[in-house]
């Protein structure tokens, strides 16, 4: 009987234990008012948080559809963006967001009308691929690609705002919620998302 017990509880100490750990290191909150709808972001962590947020939908005003970025402080709950609904409109939306520890001051509205032109070269189903810096990986794959003469397009995130912009709205299209920057290098070949590449294996794939 007591063996019983003591089991049982052991199995409910672990079970808590788990669903514990399971918290997202940063929870997505969503608030519906009468008039509008908020999205908040909550750090559960006790680091500083750099977080991607955007919507895709219809029915609200052009800017609700921008991107965010935000730092979200440990232990924080910060407010990410609040959706306005048009008149006379039913809405409809899904979310997207990401977020990272390294930081970086970003100016969304120089770059955000940029993405087109950067978005046809996926749609060319050209081969893309996103590096950063002290990224020995990302540095012998361009270098494989370029001694095997195998046509690319190298973006590094690190030194190019419009190019991290370009970067996290990729995934956001693809709804890779998984993708963060320490990732990479990742690769888009021909529309699909490759990434913990095995270098020798993925420079041979392109060369058929």
């Amino acid at each position: 009987m007591l063996k019983s017990i003591l089991t049982s509880f052991l199995c409910c100490f672990f079970w808590i234990f788990s669903t514990n750990a399971q918290t997202e290191a940063i929870e997505i909150v969503e608030v519906k008012g009468k008039k509008k709808i908020l999205f908040y972001a909550i750090n559960h962590t006790e680091i500083l948080k750099e977080v991607f947020f955007k919507v895709d939908g219809k029915g609200f005003r052009k800017s609700s559809y921008r991107p965010v970025i935000k730092k979200v402080p440990a232990n924080t709950k910060v407010l990410l963006i609040t959706l306005i609904p048009l008149k006379n409109a039913t809405p409809e939306y899904t979310y997207f967001s990401s977020h990272d520890d390294k930081l970086q001051e970003l100016s969304l509205e120089t770059s955000v009308k940029n993405w087109k032109t950067l978005d046809t070269l996926i749609d060319k189903g050209e081969t893309i691929i996103f590096t950063k810096d002290k990224c020995t990986k990302c540095e012998k794959l361009i270098g494989m690609l370029k001694a095997n003469r195998i046509p690319h397009k190298a973006f590094n995130i690190s030194e190019n705002e419009r190019y991290k912009q370009f970067f996290w709205n990729t995934i956001s299209k693809m709804k890779r919620q998984d993708v963060i920057i320490s990732s990479i290098p990742i690769a888009i070949v021909k529309g699909e998302l490759h990434e913990g590449l095995d270098l020798i294996s993925f420079v041979e794939s392109l060369k058929k």
